[in-house]
């Protein structure tokens, strides 16, 4: 019983001298300064709902933006549209040589399923200061883009034949071409979002 005691007032003393050491210690005017940057301000908006500062109001029905959208970046050197990232590359190359330069890069030769993605097709080839550039369209028993997606749009200036003539290539002031596949053009390569 005398040992129980003992140690009651022992320990009692311990947390006595520990409790006065804590106060005793004041926080440093850095830790402060932490303390306010890392608080984060909030406003009431007109419906009275707490938000964040800098995070922009939206009206009713507004949907945010995703977060996809938001954060979704391009490689260094190519360029975004819609959802997918472009490289114009100006060395030229053959058509299949083309092919498995971008493939190397983890993408395709670009195709085109409207006038939007053709016009950007186009405009990215005049900025680079050219006429012509390869795309993945190919004839194998039909017109294939070879990124596998539906060929659902067509925008021909010439049609040649498929035969002697089956690669096609993007024309900046017109409709694409088909050409020899084994002549040098630059190229343009596209990456879905998934493989940026």
């Amino acid at each position: 019983m005398k040992t129980l005691l003992l140690l009651t007032v022992v320990l009692s003393s311990v947390l006595v001298v520990t409790t006065q050491a804590v106060e005793a210690v004041e926080p440093v005017e850095e830790t402060r300064e932490l303390q306010e940057e890392n608080l984060v301000s909030v406003a009431e908006n007109e419906a009275g709902e707490f938000v964040p500062e800098g995070e922009p109001e939206m009206s009713p029905g507004q949907m945010a933006p995703s977060v996809e959208g938001r954060f979704f970046l391009c490689p260094a050197g190519w360029e975004k549209h819609k959802s997918s990232c472009y490289l114009y590359v100006s060395a030229g190359k053959t058509w299949s040589n083309a092919a498995a330069n971008c493939n190397s890069l983890g993408a395709t030769l670009a195709s085109a399923h409207d006038l939007f993605e053709y016009s950007f097709l186009q405009q990215l080839t005049l900025r680079a200061g050219s006429s012509y550039a390869w795309m993945g369209g190919l004839y194998f028993q039909g017109w294939r883009w070879v990124d596998q997606s539906p060929w659902n749009y067509n925008f021909w200036n010439a049609q040649h034949s498929v035969s002697a003539y089956p690669c096609l290539y993007v024309n900046s002031r017109a409709g694409w071409a088909n050409n020899v596949c084994g002549i040098t053009l630059p190229s343009i390569c596209r990456k879905g979002t998934d493989g940026c």
